[in-house]
Protein backbone atom coordinates (compact mmCIF):
# COMPACT_ATOMS: atom_id res chain seq x y z
CA UNK A 1 0.00 0.00 0.00
CA UNK A 2 0.92 3.73 -1.02
CA UNK A 3 0.23 6.77 0.36
CA UNK A 4 0.61 10.14 -0.62
CA UNK A 5 0.44 12.98 2.19
CA UNK A 6 -1.04 16.35 1.32
CA UNK A 7 -1.20 19.85 2.58
CA UNK A 8 -4.72 19.89 4.44
CA UNK A 9 -7.35 22.48 2.10
CA UNK A 10 -11.76 21.85 1.50
CA UNK A 11 -10.64 18.09 1.85
CA UNK A 12 -8.13 17.70 3.93
CA UNK A 13 -9.49 15.54 6.76
CA UNK A 14 -10.16 13.31 4.05
CA UNK A 15 -8.35 10.32 3.49
CA UNK A 16 -9.30 8.59 -0.26
CA UNK A 17 -8.52 4.83 -0.35
CA UNK A 18 -8.38 3.41 -3.37
CA UNK A 19 -9.07 -0.59 -4.22
CA UNK A 20 -8.49 -1.92 -7.39
CA UNK A 21 -10.40 -4.91 -9.19
CA UNK A 22 -9.65 -8.66 -9.70
CA UNK A 23 -6.75 -9.11 -11.42
CA UNK A 24 -6.33 -4.95 -11.47
CA UNK A 25 -3.86 -2.19 -10.00
CA UNK A 26 -3.24 0.77 -8.15
CA UNK A 27 -2.24 2.04 -11.84
CA UNK A 28 -6.44 2.10 -12.47
CA UNK A 29 -6.38 5.39 -10.48
CA UNK A 30 -3.23 7.12 -10.78
CA UNK A 31 -4.78 9.98 -12.69
CA UNK A 32 -7.67 10.28 -9.96
CA UNK A 33 -5.61 9.96 -7.11
CA UNK A 34 -3.77 13.19 -8.35
CA UNK A 35 -7.25 14.47 -8.53
CA UNK A 36 -7.36 13.74 -5.24
CA UNK A 37 -4.19 15.12 -4.22
CA UNK A 38 -4.55 18.90 -5.69
CA UNK A 39 -7.97 18.72 -3.52
CA UNK A 40 -6.00 18.75 -0.72
CA UNK A 41 -7.05 14.91 0.19
CA UNK A 42 -4.74 12.58 1.23
CA UNK A 43 -4.87 9.45 -0.84
CA UNK A 44 -4.05 5.52 -0.28
CA UNK A 45 -3.99 3.12 -3.01
CA UNK A 46 -4.66 -0.54 -1.34
CA UNK A 47 -2.83 -3.38 -3.62
CA UNK A 48 -4.74 -6.48 -3.05
CA UNK A 49 -3.51 -9.90 -2.05
CA UNK A 50 -2.44 -12.05 -5.43
CA UNK A 51 -1.80 -8.88 -7.33
CA UNK A 52 1.40 -7.12 -8.00
CA UNK A 53 3.00 -10.77 -9.32
CA UNK A 54 2.42 -13.32 -11.25
CA UNK A 55 -0.63 -16.25 -11.93
CA UNK A 56 0.69 -18.54 -9.07
CA UNK A 57 0.37 -16.03 -6.26
CA UNK A 58 -2.95 -15.12 -7.29
CA UNK A 59 -3.83 -18.33 -7.46
CA UNK A 60 -2.66 -18.93 -3.61
CA UNK A 61 -5.08 -15.32 -2.86
CA UNK A 62 -8.61 -15.72 -3.09
CA UNK A 63 -11.89 -13.92 -1.83
CA UNK A 64 -11.49 -13.88 2.24
CA UNK A 65 -8.17 -13.09 1.57
CA UNK A 66 -9.15 -9.48 -0.02
CA UNK A 67 -11.86 -9.20 2.49
CA UNK A 68 -9.57 -9.48 5.37
CA UNK A 69 -7.28 -6.96 3.90
CA UNK A 70 -9.15 -4.31 2.87
CA UNK A 71 -10.68 -4.49 6.67
CA UNK A 72 -7.20 -4.62 8.08
CA UNK A 73 -6.22 -1.76 5.47
CA UNK A 74 -8.96 0.39 6.86
CA UNK A 75 -8.40 -0.53 10.34
CA UNK A 76 -5.28 0.92 10.45
CA UNK A 77 -6.46 3.87 7.97
CA UNK A 78 -9.23 4.88 11.09
CA UNK A 79 -6.45 5.51 13.71
CA UNK A 80 -4.77 7.86 11.37
CA UNK A 81 -7.51 9.67 9.68
CA UNK A 82 -11.01 11.04 10.31
CA UNK A 83 -12.65 10.64 7.48
CA UNK A 84 -12.23 8.18 5.00
CA UNK A 85 -14.11 8.06 1.13
CA UNK A 86 -13.32 4.62 -0.44
CA UNK A 87 -13.07 4.34 -3.93
CA UNK A 88 -12.96 0.77 -5.77
CA UNK A 89 -13.07 0.18 -9.34
CA UNK A 90 -14.96 -3.32 -10.34
CA UNK A 91 -14.19 -5.64 -7.66
CA UNK A 92 -12.73 -3.16 -5.34
CA UNK A 93 -16.16 -1.19 -5.19
CA UNK A 94 -17.63 -4.86 -3.58
CA UNK A 95 -15.02 -5.27 -1.21
CA UNK A 96 -15.82 -1.38 -0.05
CA UNK A 97 -19.32 -2.20 0.46
CA UNK A 98 -18.89 -4.95 2.43
CA UNK A 99 -16.08 -3.69 4.61
CA UNK A 100 -18.01 -0.44 5.14
CA UNK A 101 -21.54 -2.50 5.24
CA UNK A 102 -19.54 -4.73 8.68
CA UNK A 103 -17.74 -1.40 10.23
CA UNK A 104 -19.22 1.79 9.06
CA UNK A 105 -17.19 4.14 11.43
CA UNK A 106 -15.22 6.42 9.73
CA UNK A 107 -16.44 5.87 6.29
CA UNK A 108 -17.19 8.69 5.03
CA UNK A 109 -18.37 7.47 1.42
CA UNK A 110 -18.08 5.11 -1.27
CA UNK A 111 -17.57 5.63 -4.86
CA UNK A 112 -18.03 2.87 -6.77
CA UNK A 113 -16.63 2.42 -10.31
CA UNK A 114 -17.76 -0.43 -12.63
CA UNK A 115 -19.40 -1.78 -9.88
CA UNK A 116 -20.10 -5.66 -11.25
CA UNK A 117 -23.36 -7.06 -9.15
CA UNK A 118 -24.10 -8.67 -12.05
CA UNK A 119 -21.98 -9.71 -15.03
CA UNK A 120 -22.70 -10.07 -18.60
CA UNK A 121 -21.36 -12.11 -21.25
CA UNK A 122 -20.96 -10.64 -24.82
CA UNK A 123 -18.58 -11.17 -27.67
CA UNK A 124 -16.78 -7.99 -27.56
CA UNK A 125 -15.93 -8.55 -23.70
CA UNK A 126 -14.70 -12.29 -25.04
CA UNK A 127 -12.68 -10.65 -27.82
CA UNK A 128 -10.76 -7.94 -25.49
CA UNK A 129 -10.11 -10.78 -22.59
CA UNK A 130 -7.97 -12.59 -25.05
CA UNK A 131 -6.44 -10.31 -27.26
CA UNK A 132 -5.02 -8.71 -24.33
CA UNK A 133 -3.32 -11.89 -22.94
CA UNK A 134 -1.77 -11.81 -26.71
CA UNK A 135 1.55 -9.53 -27.79
CA UNK A 136 0.29 -5.88 -28.18
CA UNK A 137 -0.12 -5.05 -32.02
CA UNK A 138 -0.05 -1.65 -33.74
CA UNK A 139 -2.79 0.44 -33.77
CA UNK A 140 -4.76 -2.01 -31.32
CA UNK A 141 -8.85 -1.12 -29.77
CA UNK A 142 -7.54 0.99 -27.13
CA UNK A 143 -9.63 -1.05 -24.76
CA UNK A 144 -8.25 -3.99 -25.26
CA UNK A 145 -4.69 -1.71 -24.37
CA UNK A 146 -6.51 -0.44 -21.30
CA UNK A 147 -6.92 -4.42 -20.34
CA UNK A 148 -3.89 -5.19 -21.17
CA UNK A 149 -1.76 -2.42 -19.56
CA UNK A 150 -4.24 -2.26 -16.30
CA UNK A 151 -3.83 -6.33 -15.51
CA UNK A 152 -2.51 -6.88 -11.50
CA UNK A 153 -1.03 -10.46 -12.58
CA UNK A 154 1.58 -11.03 -14.65
CA UNK A 155 2.20 -14.25 -16.98
CA UNK A 156 -1.54 -14.70 -18.15
CA UNK A 157 -1.50 -16.55 -20.97
CA UNK A 158 -4.62 -18.76 -22.94
CA UNK A 159 -2.95 -21.66 -21.89
CA UNK A 160 -2.83 -21.52 -18.04
CA UNK A 161 -5.96 -18.79 -17.73
CA UNK A 162 -8.19 -21.96 -16.57
CA UNK A 163 -5.85 -21.87 -13.25
CA UNK A 164 -7.93 -18.90 -12.60
CA UNK A 165 -11.15 -20.53 -12.56
CA UNK A 166 -11.40 -20.78 -8.48
CA UNK A 167 -10.84 -17.43 -7.64
CA UNK A 168 -13.29 -16.44 -10.89
CA UNK A 169 -15.95 -18.12 -8.77
CA UNK A 170 -15.00 -16.68 -5.45
CA UNK A 171 -15.60 -13.22 -7.60
CA UNK A 172 -19.09 -14.24 -7.84
CA UNK A 173 -19.57 -15.38 -4.73
CA UNK A 174 -18.68 -12.01 -3.61
CA UNK A 175 -21.24 -10.06 -6.14
CA UNK A 176 -23.49 -12.49 -4.71
CA UNK A 177 -22.43 -11.48 -1.03
CA UNK A 178 -22.55 -7.82 -1.89
CA UNK A 179 -26.23 -7.65 -2.93
CA UNK A 180 -26.95 -9.13 0.23
CA UNK A 181 -25.69 -6.67 1.91
CA UNK A 182 -26.07 -3.65 0.26
CA UNK A 183 -29.56 -2.58 1.35
CA UNK A 184 -28.09 -2.57 4.98
CA UNK A 185 -25.54 -0.12 3.48
CA UNK A 186 -25.32 2.78 5.93
CA UNK A 187 -23.06 5.19 4.25
CA UNK A 188 -23.27 7.06 1.41
CA UNK A 189 -22.98 5.14 -2.04
CA UNK A 190 -22.57 6.70 -5.71
CA UNK A 191 -22.24 4.18 -8.48
CA UNK A 192 -20.69 4.70 -11.84
CA UNK A 193 -21.17 2.50 -14.36
CA UNK A 194 -20.83 2.29 -18.23
CA UNK A 195 -23.51 1.54 -20.36
CA UNK A 196 -20.61 0.03 -22.72
CA UNK A 197 -19.30 -2.12 -20.23
CA UNK A 198 -18.30 -5.12 -21.73
CA UNK A 199 -18.22 -7.45 -18.41
CA UNK A 200 -20.76 -5.42 -15.89
CA UNK A 201 -24.46 -5.82 -16.76
CA UNK A 202 -26.69 -2.81 -16.49
CA UNK A 203 -29.00 -5.15 -14.10
CA UNK A 204 -26.15 -3.85 -11.50
CA UNK A 205 -27.49 0.03 -11.95
CA UNK A 206 -30.92 -1.13 -11.74
CA UNK A 207 -30.50 -3.71 -8.61
CA UNK A 208 -28.74 -0.30 -6.57
CA UNK A 209 -31.85 1.81 -7.32
CA UNK A 210 -34.31 -0.76 -5.87
CA UNK A 211 -32.67 -2.39 -2.72
CA UNK A 212 -31.12 1.44 -1.83
CA UNK A 213 -32.79 4.12 -3.23
CA UNK A 214 -31.07 6.22 -1.05
CA UNK A 215 -27.97 5.86 -3.39
CA UNK A 216 -26.33 7.97 -6.04
CA UNK A 217 -26.31 6.58 -9.32
CA UNK A 218 -24.66 7.83 -12.65
CA UNK A 219 -24.83 6.09 -16.36
CA UNK A 220 -21.72 6.64 -18.26
CA UNK A 221 -22.04 6.41 -22.42
CA UNK A 222 -18.88 5.70 -23.75
CA UNK A 223 -16.71 3.95 -21.78
CA UNK A 224 -16.01 -0.07 -21.28
CA UNK A 225 -14.57 -1.86 -18.37
CA UNK A 226 -11.13 -0.42 -18.13
CA UNK A 227 -10.71 1.97 -20.94
CA UNK A 228 -12.01 5.46 -20.51
CA UNK A 229 -13.07 8.35 -22.56
CA UNK A 230 -11.64 11.62 -22.03
CA UNK A 231 -15.22 13.00 -21.60
CA UNK A 232 -15.86 9.97 -19.21
CA UNK A 233 -12.75 10.56 -17.17
CA UNK A 234 -13.40 14.01 -16.69
CA UNK A 235 -17.05 13.18 -15.30
CA UNK A 236 -14.98 10.94 -12.73
CA UNK A 237 -12.98 13.43 -11.84
CA UNK A 238 -15.64 15.52 -11.07
CA UNK A 239 -17.45 12.62 -9.06
CA UNK A 240 -14.17 12.23 -7.11
CA UNK A 241 -13.97 16.18 -6.07
CA UNK A 242 -17.74 16.45 -5.09
CA UNK A 243 -17.56 13.11 -3.41
CA UNK A 244 -14.57 14.28 -1.24
CA UNK A 245 -16.66 17.50 -0.88
CA UNK A 246 -19.64 15.93 0.49
CA UNK A 247 -17.55 13.80 2.98
CA UNK A 248 -15.09 16.76 3.79
CA UNK A 249 -18.60 18.62 4.99
CA UNK A 250 -19.85 15.59 7.10
CA UNK A 251 -19.92 16.01 10.83
CA UNK A 252 -18.99 13.11 13.07
CA UNK A 253 -21.21 10.72 12.09
CA UNK A 254 -21.10 8.93 8.71
CA UNK A 255 -24.53 8.67 8.18
CA UNK A 256 -24.77 12.33 7.89
CA UNK A 257 -26.82 13.78 5.03
CA UNK A 258 -24.58 14.39 2.19
CA UNK A 259 -25.76 16.25 -1.38
CA UNK A 260 -25.87 13.46 -3.97
CA UNK A 261 -24.88 13.27 -7.53
CA UNK A 262 -26.99 13.97 -10.56
CA UNK A 263 -29.03 11.35 -11.05
CA UNK A 264 -30.18 9.13 -13.97
CA UNK A 265 -33.84 9.18 -14.60
CA UNK A 266 -35.61 5.82 -12.86
CA UNK A 267 -35.30 3.83 -15.63
CA UNK A 268 -35.02 0.08 -15.54
CA UNK A 269 -31.29 -0.19 -17.32
CA UNK A 270 -32.48 -2.77 -19.85
CA UNK A 271 -29.84 -5.29 -20.54
CA UNK A 272 -28.35 -4.87 -23.98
Amino acid sequence: MTEQKQKRGCCGDVCAVFIHGFMGSPAQFSRLAEVARAAGSQSRLITLPGHGGGVREFMRAGRSAWLAHVETELAALRAQHEKLLLVGHSMGGLLAINAAAKQPEGIAGILALALPLYLRATANGLRIRIHSVLPARPEEDPRVCAARELRGVQGVTLWNAPALVPNSLGLLRLMAQTRKALPNLAVPLNVINSAEDELVSRRSLAFVRERLPKASVFEQRESSHFWYSENDKTELEQHLVQALQSAAAQGGSSNAEVKHFAQTPDTAFPER
